[in-house]
């Protein structure tokens, strides 16, 4: 299932949600707009203007874009003549369905709602969308419609019906359906909240054969007319305040049909997850018991030992297959070391971070170019865990300490990275390190910068601490006149419900995040306020905001994000790349260079770097969110300028930069760290101007390719999705993925193992792979097992355990 936009998300569902007069506000927003003239007799746009309303206002439950497209889908395939919906609360669903029926050459649209006042709404904007012509509305029961509706002769059998009104009356009403020939082999059912919140009568039935129908005909009390209780009493009671009766009909149905039924999943309008699928995808958290962690993580280290002969195979056929045919990294180290290039000069490059698939990627590069290449890493005693230890591309590998925060750490952290950089006469530190260590890098570069020759690729303490650190970048960003989201950082859980007090009323939503790193809070994109003043105290009082904890309350964009890297020497881009970002990114595709959205990121990137000046001089990343419609606008128009809302900087180096596996002319840029003299290279270099003729461009991806890790993949597309479809053959709610579901992620993990590059496999050097999949990760498994730690998920390519 592809992710959902939250740029498109409804508002959180409140705890009334329904028939509180927000129906008729609905209308008074609709025909209130500005382009109201251009909205009549455009269906598109009509549901465009309900969206915003769902988006902006308050919550409405529509059947939604995303599950929307499913149904229009099905429509196209069936080309129904005639085609019946149960439930049209406000005519969302018959605006987008009923257009789809027109489009499919169909005649009839019957939209059945019980509420009058609800059918009075959706009349209104099925006239404003133009299709009255094809929708009809029906106002009262189900059951009473679809028979006054057949005894008048209007409607004479059902192509295509949709499910979506009061819950208990799905099975129901389907079988009265049956009983009046209206529903007969050949006709397609589409139902809605079967998996959220659920709906075990009507899958029961649906999924259940000629034999077992026809025993629960013979069954003395049968189906009365009272609702089943396995839907649930909320949904029983639905009408109990109005004092409408929630009596069914107990029509015996055809228990000669038989349907296929097949499950598909899509989500809310607010973005959140079938509830079936919610369930196969949970992760373990913090309130799991430790014994289904430790279960976790045994079956993971099983699961390593299981692919341990297959991988040992490949690894030593790629070393066979390489030693008789040289591949192009190693014939291209040949050729510059070789004799025919006499002004080559090949340097001492360190780079630590090795085991990450980031500063391997860099490694992998210089050791092409021909120059020699140390690596380090940090490592637990004893344990030889970093995979990229034994990468061909390395002359050497060290174990570093890793500091915790103290003083005495950071010294000898410092200490021993220029004890290294002078015992291999390093020419160029780059650092690759992650957040952890990010401030001791900084402090390190002052160090080896002051007493050595060597020039490091990393920030200063200062303007590493001003970058990481969330609200001082939004401060520094604004300052530079660039634009930021509205952003507040509060100290007290009183300046954070002020905040969010001021906002109610300027229909601005915020996401709370600690300035720091933690683990524990990072995924919380909870938008604020919620729909009470009570809830949004009581989200706020879950955090721990002090003078010494300060957070910020960031303006929430609706749209794309995206993420970036760049390398930054003394104030100039060097290098850059855009592409597509996601909350734990897997995947990587780069956008082309020449795009609106790379083009306007590489601006911004540029303005930030060189107001750093000839010190500023690093690699820089940084998360922008984008407004749907100027994402829109930037895809139409490859000119435009796009409005970007940088949310994060990562003033270190991102995993996109294997984005740059084939790209030669990487080193170059980094080569330009050290005096012009110094800065010769084999490959040709880039001196081209950008389209603001401002500065020198930067090296672009040469024919990027598309980038996965093998093992995230096998989980999420293969282990995943098979334990879930298991898991719901004996589950009573059926509620999981089914067969088909489950062949659709093997054909995408197929996919990505034969169209995109893994992330740390490289033919000429796979051992380093073979080391993250059945050393490092086996070793960090069995720490959490015997140290009783419980985790929730773990990103493959940077080696991080999130710790719940």
């Amino acid at each position: 299932m592809p992710d959902f936009d939250q740029g498109k998300a409804y508002v959180p569902q409140e705890e009334v949600f329904f028939d509180d007069g927000r129906e008729v506000e609905l209308l008074h927003f609709v025909y209130g707009k500005a382009d109201i003239d251009q909205i009549r007799g455009n269906p598109s746009k009509v549901l465009q203007a309900i969206d915003d309303f769902g988006r902006t206002k308050k919550y409405l439950m529509n059947v939604g874009e995303d599950k929307g497209k499913i149904v229009c889908n099905l429509i196209s395939e069936v080309k129904p003549q005639t085609m019946v919906e149960l439930g049209g609360y406000i005519g969302y669903s018959c605006i987008l369905f009923g257009d789809a029926v027109r489009k499919a050459g169909g005649k009839r649209y019957y939209s059945l709602e019980r509420n009058p006042e609800f059918g009075a709404v959706i009349s209104s904007l099925v006239d404003l969308a133009g299709l009255g012509d094809v929708v009809k509305v029906e106002i009262g029961s189900s059951d009473a419609s679809i028979k006054r509706l057949h005894d008048a002769g209007q409607l004479k059998h059902i192509d295509l019906m949709f499910l979506d009104h009061y819950k208990p009356a799905y099975k129901t009403d389907l079988k009265l359906a049956e009983e009046l020939k209206l529903v007969t082999p050949g006709s397609v059912l589409a139902a809605d909240n079967v998996i959220k919140p659920g709906n075990p009568p009507y899958l029961e039935y649906v999924r259940a054969s000629v034999e077992q129908k026809r025993k629960w005909l013979e069954q003395p009390n049968g189906d009365g007319t009272n609702p089943d209780e396995r839907v649930g009493q909320k949904h029983i009671n639905q009408y109990a305040r109005r004092g409408e009766s929630t009596a069914l009909n107990a029509s015996p149905g055809n228990p000669n049909l038989v349907y296929d039924s097949k499950l598909n999943h899509s989500f809310e309008p607010t973005g959140d997850p079938p509830k079936g699928l919610e369930e196969a995808n949970n992760m373990l958290d913090g309130n799991s018991s430790f014994l289904a962690h430790a279960a976790q993580d045994v079956a993971l280290i099983v699961l390593s030992f299981a692919f341990l002969p297959l991988d040992t195979f490949i690894v030593c056929f790629c070393y066979v297959l390489t030693y008789a045919y040289p591949l192009q990294a190693i014939q291209q180290r040949r050729h510059v070391r070789s004799t025919s290039t006499p002004y080559f000069e090949p340097r001492t490059i360190l780079i630590t971070g090795v085991g990450m698939t980031k500063g391997l990627a860099i490694a992998r590069l210089f050791y092409a170019a021909g120059h020699n290449v140390i690596g380090a890493d940090f490592e637990p005693m004893l344990l030889p865990t970093s995979s990229g230890r034994v990468s061909r591309a390395l002359k050497s590998f060290h174990k570093l300490s890793k500091p915790d925060g103290s003083r005495e750490k950071a010294a000898r952290y410092t200490n021993e990275l220029l004890n290294l950089i002078r015992q291999e006469k390093v020419d160029i530190w780059v650092s690759c390190s992650g957040v952890a260590s990010a401030v001791e890098d900084g402090m390190a570069k002052e160090m080896i910068e002051t007493v050595t020759n060597c020039k490091c690729v990393q920030y200063d303490v200062s303007t590493t601490k001003k970058l990481h650190e969330k609200h001082s970048f939004m401060d520094h960003t604004k300052s530079l006149g660039l634009p930021i989201p509205e952003t507040h950082t509060v100290t007290s859980k009183a300046a954070a419900l002020q905040v969010l007090d001021d906002a109610s009323g300027k229909g601005i939503q915020y996401v709370m995040k600690y300035i720091g790193t933690d683990d524990s809070v990072r995924g919380d994109m909870t938008l604020l306020p919620r729909s009470t003043p009570a809830q949004t105290k009581a989200h706020i009082s879950r955090f721990q905001i002090s003078e010494e904890r300060p957070w910020i309350l960031q303006q929430y964009i609706r749209g794309p994000e995206y993420c970036t890297h760049a390398l930054v020497v003394r104030g100039e881009v060097k290098a850059f790349v855009a592409c597509p970002s996601a909350e734990l990114l897997m995947h990587y595709e780069a956008l082309p260079s020449n795009s609106a959205l790379s083009m306007s990121m590489l601006r911004f990137t540029q303005e930030f770097a060189a107001a750093g000046g000839s010190s500023f001089t690093g690699h820089l990343s940084f998360d922008f969110l984008v407004e749907t419609h100027e994402a829109e606008k930037a895809l139409r128009d490859p000119n435009a300028n796009v409005h970007l809302y940088p949310i994060e900087c990562n003033p270190r180096a991102h995993t996109a930069v294997c984005l740059f596996g084939n790209t030669l002319e990487m080193v170059d840029a980094y080569l330009t760290i050290l005096e012009p003299k110094q800065a010769l290279s084999s490959s040709p270099s880039n001196t081209s101007l950008t389209p603001n003729g401002l500065a020198a461009a930067p090296v672009f991806p040469r024919t990027p390719q598309k980038y996965y890790w093998i093992a995230h993949d096998l989980g999420e597309f293969v282990i995943g999705p098979v334990l879930s479809l298991i898991s719901s053959l004996y589950s009573s709610s059926k509620g999981g993925p089914d067969a088909g579901k489950v062949l659709e992620c093997f054909a995408t993990f197929a996919d990505h193992v034969l169209n995109r590059h893994e992330g740390m496999f490289e033919v000429w050097d796979p051992l380093p792979a073979w080391w993250l999949y059945h050393v490092y990760w086996p070793t960090q498994f069995l720490m959490a097992l015997l140290f009783q730690r419980k985790w929730s998920r773990v990103n493959v390519s940077t080696c991080k355990m999130f710790m719940c």
